[in-house]
Formats: C-alpha cells, sequence, structure tokens
C-alpha cells in the first residue's frame, strides 16, 4: 500500500523570496521616482537655455546686418512665443519679452578714447508672458530674474 504522506512541491518562489524581491523592485522604484524632479528641472533650464541662445542670435543677426547709422538708439522691447519666434505685444502664445539698450559710447579696457566705430548693445530676455513686464535692476530683488546679454556690433562698411 502507498504512503499516505503528502510530498512537497520544489516549483515556485518561498514567501520570503517574494518579499526580497518586492522590496529591492520598491527600492528601485523610489529611487528612480527621486530623480524625476531633479530631470525635469534640468529638462526645463535647458529648454529655456536653447529659446534665449535661439533669441539671441535672431536679435544679433539683424542688428550686424543694419547699416550702422541705422542701429537703434533708444531702448526697444520685442515679444517672442515659445518657439524664439517673434510675435506681437498682444499675442496669447506670448513667452518671452525682450529689452533692448543700446549704448553709444564704448569705452574699450585699455583703450586711451572711446570707439566711435563700435557700439554696445545690452539684450535683456525675461521669460514672461507680461508684455508690461518692467526690467529692473536684481539687485533691488523686486523683479523677476532675466539674462542680460552684452553684444558690441563694430562699423564694417
Amino acid at each position: 500500500m502507498k504512503s499516505l504522506t503528502k510530498t512537497r512541491s520544489k516549483a515556485g518562489f518561498s514567501l520570503v523570496e517574494v518579499t526580497l524581491a518586492v522590496a529591492i523592485a520598491a527600492l528601485a522604484i523610489i529611487t528612480l521616482l527621486g530623480l524625476l524632479p531633479q530631470g525635469l528641472e534640468m529638462a526645463r533650464k535647458t529648454a529655456l537655455m536653447v529659446n534665449d541662445s535661439n533669441i539671441l542670435e535672431q536679435i544679433t543677426h539683424d542688428l550686424e546686418n543694419a547699416a550702422f547709422d541705422q542701429l537703434p538708439t533708444q531702448t526697444l522691447k520685442k515679444y517672442y512665443n515659445d518657439q524664439a519666434r517673434e510675435v506681437q505685444q498682444d499675442a496669447t502664445d506670448l513667452a518671452f519679452v525682450v529689452e533692448i539698450e543700446p549704448q553709444q559710447v564704448v569705452a574699450l579696457p585699455k583703450a586711451e578714447k572711446t570707439q566711435p566705430y563700435m557700439k554696445r548693445v545690452i539684450i535683456r530676455i525675461a521669460a514672461s508672458s507680461s508684455p508690461g513686464f518692467v526690467f529692473t535692476p536684481l539687485s533691488s530683488n523686486t523683479g523677476a530674474p532675466y539674462v542680460t546679454f552684452n553684444h558690441l556690433i563694430a562699423k564694417t562698411r
């Protein structure tokens, strides 16, 4: 007569093995979720830098191709969307406000006199959808942050 004892099957995982596997997987998922905000912030900053670069390139290209005596003499504002394309002040997709401030007198370091064939242009770019954005000095801590670029334009013709 056959024995009525139960035989154990070795197929499958024990409760301890399943618990350890779940704990390892949870640790990996929590670590990856912790990196998500940093990755999103880095992507946002990179997109902002790319847009700033594209806007700056367009403005400097326009200024350098203009006749030297036709360069702006007054501060002016331009407006761009999130694709770095120029838009009107009242556009619904306004994303960047740019201030272009020409300076007529340029004195180079170690130069004895001003340079009559050079003009400096200060370009400020703010990521703002408000066409009335005011570029206040950042030291006052009342204005929103913006980036500032200096560009020299030389008379070549």
